[in-house]
């Protein structure tokens, strides 16, 4: 059982005894001595002008809407403390609550991202994705120009139904499965989903340590191809993880939509 299977259990089975005993308490009928004084818990009481007073029904309707009011007050405050809090920065779809107190290590946001006209490294410009750093070994992209950084070049991605295929991308997504290969159990968001122009952005969490990766896929009107970059906000190394982002897309896009991928000749994978 993960962490929040136990967290869960153990909410549940405080929940259900509480809950039977503010019943019991709700329920019971109030007592009157000989003087006419109920005897309830003090909590129930309000102030008395006088140490006895007769048993009306504005008293008992009275000291009915009390229990109430204590019981609901008490179940909203126990489901309120059995609610596990993320840091502001943690996706809420995360894997389980492991590390949820660890503060994520998100880093800064590109400002560049999405689909513009670029400046190639190798002269002239193109429209498309930004491209990746070819010293850096945490980013893959399909839209620069391959001499702009070959050596994190992967090939556009060609989908059954041209543009209309954007959709397929985005149920991927929305099943994304968390924890696959050992990554992205930190969740995931859409942050843009732009289907006049075929753009859709996410953002991929790990697990521990909270490190956001950028995803995007655009579909490139000039070629009739979609465009795909993954790339990491920190360090130099992403330990193959962007590698097995896009293995884990691009492959459920080929087996459930019919997508066709250009795939490497030796291992036959995508980067």
């Amino acid at each position: 059982a993960t962490t929040v299977d136990v967290v869960a259990n153990a909410t549940t089975t405080a929940m259900s005894i509480l809950s039977n005993a503010l019943l019991l308490i709700l329920t019971a009928p109030p007592t009157v001595s000989e003087y006419g004084i109920h005897h309830m818990p003090p909590c129930f009481v309000k102030e008395q002008t006088s140490i006895a007073r007769s048993n009306t029904h504005e008293d008992i309707i009275g000291e009915s809407s009390n229990r109430r009011s204590f019981v609901t007050s008490a179940l909203a405050l126990l489901a309120a403390s059995s609610t596990v809090n993320f840091p502001a920065d943690a996706f809420p779809n995360r894997l389980d609550a492991g590390y949820a107190d660890v503060v994520p290590n998100t880093g800064t946001q590109p400002t560049d991202l999405g689909f513009s006209k670029r400046n190639s490294r190798t002269g002239g410009s193109y429209f498309g994705l930004k491209t990746c750093d070819n010293r850096s070994l945490n980013c893959w992209c399909s839209s620069a120009p391959l001499d702009d950084a070959p050596a994190r070049y992967l090939a556009p991605w060609t989908s059954p139904n041209g543009s209309e295929s954007m959709g397929d991308v985005r149920k991927v997504v929305d099943s994304y499965q968390l924890g696959q290969g050992g990554i992205d159990g930190g969740g995931f968001e859409v942050v843009q989903y732009d289907t006049a122009n075929n753009y859709l952005y996410v953002q991929f969490q790990s697990y521990k340590k909270g490190f956001i990766d950028d995803f995007e896929c655009w579909y490139n009107p000039a070629s009739g191809k979609f465009d795909v970059r993954s790339s990491s906000r920190v360090g130099k190394s992403d330990l193959g993880v962007n590698g097995k982002r896009l293995e884990y897309i691009g492959g459920r896009l080929e087996k459930e939509f019919g997508w066709t991928l250009e795939r490497r000749k030796r291992g036959g994978k995508l980067v």
